[in-house]
């Protein structure tokens, strides 16, 4: 994995974890304030965190086939071999 989608992932963990921690606190601060915009904000930053996730992971996995397949056409190796129909 390069660097860069590493970095994806770490904020990715980071924003679940802050998204959790949230979450949590927000059943402290809901009984005191009577509402539910914290519980929300602490959902919201989860899922957003794990759709990032995902999309970075996407866009890392197109990268490797994208170099794979230019690597496969330089040495003439296909994935599939080819069939010659009669």
């Amino acid at each position: 994995m390069e660097y860069k989608y590493l970095k994806i992932f770490k904020a990715s963990m980071f924003g679940i974890g802050t998204g959790v921690l949230i979450f949590i606190s927000s059943f402290f601060v809901s009984a005191a304030n009577g509402g539910y915009f914290y519980t929300a904000t602490g959902v919201g930053v989860v899922i957003a965190s794990i759709i990032t996730l995902l999309f970075g992971m996407c866009l890392s996995l197109m990268d490797e086939v994208t170099e794979a397949e230019i690597r496969n056409k330089e040495t003439k190796l296909y994935f599939v071999p080819k069939r010659t129909f009669h």
